[in-house]
């Protein structure tokens, strides 16, 4: 893996910090604007971070070292599940496909297991290959050189963060997540490839909640059924979690997949699954008010909640900050939310020698519901683009402002705290650019 270090004049800040990128980037993103305005790389230099710029395994400047390809960058190219069971572990299974296959697919007889996907052996091999595992190790191997760090991902680039603190959540002082890829479970649009309040089920996609590969649950998850049951039956309770269509209790038009409670022991009381590293580790997830993500976002943070995770929601129409997309890092006012993540994570040193963890599970009587933002008419652009704050605007303003300082100060405490659960229904920098950081 590609990582460029860049370091300011004079470390002021107690962690550095790691951006990774999401789909269709690569770490330059960070740097330069479109605009040809710096980036956010810049402005947390100017903070006092030492900040690190990744190029994901397969990605940009990463895959084969350049000098053994003479300067051209090998690309990794992605398997489905289904081209891997249809091309790779049991092609001779499809009748329908063996008309446009080789002559001799019939006779492919010594995969170990079903060769479907559901099969223990299946599980392995997918992630033996998938960009989900490869980026896990390097971002594993990048931490071992940093020390402690604070990860903050955009869209894909957000799994990439949880999966890294799932096996070292030791190194990891904080994950900020803006918009992550979500909801859990499937995805927000129709067939029609169009955006709705309510999640389609998709049994491929991010079927551990929150990724694609295994995360670490207490209790522990069941393993995948042998065989995979008939594609246009429910999966819904099949295989990992017994799950749930939950609607939003304040917008009747929302609902996502969340767990059910599971008994593990006979007798015993109703729990949810946990996420065990995670949760030991303060989460933020920042969420633009002109994005897609504006109308999924909520169920991501829910089921965040629901597995234990203390996760501060930071809704930038919240905070004043109005007009931005899913490119909020690279669009106009990009500094503006910067200076938000920099507040978070100014309270981060704080946060991590007061808080106690693992917290303990909590009852089915224990568990709040989700509570949505307050909602609050846009202030006009002209006003705050010529400076001047309408009342409105002003108290949604103290108000953002209250509610992030209200959810810092629940991760910041000396005693043992209850999780929250959901119920289910231009560089002014040294540049150390560390090309020979290849991390397998």
């Amino acid at each position: 893996m590609y990582v460029e270090s860049l370091e300011p004049e004079k470390v002021t800040q107690p962690y550095p910090l790691v951006l990774i990128h999401g789909d269709f980037h690569s770490g330059k993103v960070w740097l330069d604007k479109p605009d040809g305005n710096p980036g956010w790389a810049a402005y947390f230099l100017k903070q006092g971070y030492h900040v690190y710029l990744v190029d994901l395994p397969g990605v940009g400047r990463s895959g084969k070292h350049p000098s053994s390809t003479g300067g051209n960058v090998a690309k990794l190219s992605s398997l489905t599940p289904q081209t891997v069971e249809q091309e790779l572990t049991c092609p001779e299974k499809y009748p329908w496909h063996q008309a446009s296959a080789w002559e001799t697919v019939a006779r492919h007889t010594q995969w170990p297991g079903d060769g479907r996907q559901g099969d223990p052996i299946f599980t392995q091999y997918m992630a033996s290959v998938t960009r989900q595992t490869q980026a896990q190790e390097a971002l594993s191997a990048l931490l071992q050189r940093t020390g402690k760090a604070i990860l903050i991902g955009e869209g894909t680039g957000c799994i990439m963060a949880w999966l890294t603190t799932d096996v070292m959540h030791g190194l990891v002082a904080g994950v900020l997540s803006i918009e992550p890829s979500g909801p859990p479970f499937g995805s927000a649009r129709s067939r029609g490839r169009l955006y709705g309040h309510r999640a389609v089920f998709d049994p491929e996609v991010r079927e551990w909640g929150l990724a694609d590969i295994p995360l670490t649950y207490d209790p522990p998850l069941p393993k995948p059924q042998a065989i995979i049951p008939d594609p246009t039956v429910d999966r819904r309770n099949n295989p990992l979690f017994p799950l749930c269509e939950y609607t939003n209790p304040e917008d009747p038009r929302k609902s996502c997949f969340m767990q059910n409670p599971v008994r593990v022991t006979e007798g015993g009381e109703m729990i949810f699954h946990q996420l065990l590293h995670l949760k030991k580790v303060p989460h933020a997830v920042i969420t633009a008010e002109a994005s897609s993500h504006s109308i999924f976002d909520w169920a991501t943070v829910a089921f965040m909640r629901q597995v234990g995770l203390q996760v501060s929601w930071l809704r930038l129409e919240e905070l004043c900050i109005r007009g931005n997309g899913r490119l909020m890092f690279l669009e106009k006012n990009s500094d503006e939310i910067a200076l938000v993540l920099h507040k978070w994570m100014a309270r981060l040193p704080a946060v991590r020698q007061g808080m106690v963890v693992p917290a303990p599970a909590p009852t089915l009587e224990a568990m709040p519901k989700p509570v949505p933002g307050p909602k609050s008419a846009p202030a006009p652009v002209s006003e705050v683009a010529n400076g001047v704050v309408s009342l409105s605007c002003l108290w949604t303003l103290i108000r953002g402002k209250l509610m992030m300082n209200m959810a810092i100060k629940h991760m910041d405490t000396s005693g043992p705290s209850s999780t929250p659960v959901v119920q289910p229904q231009g560089m002014e920098a040294q540049h150390q650019i560390e090309a020979g950081w290849q991390f397998v």
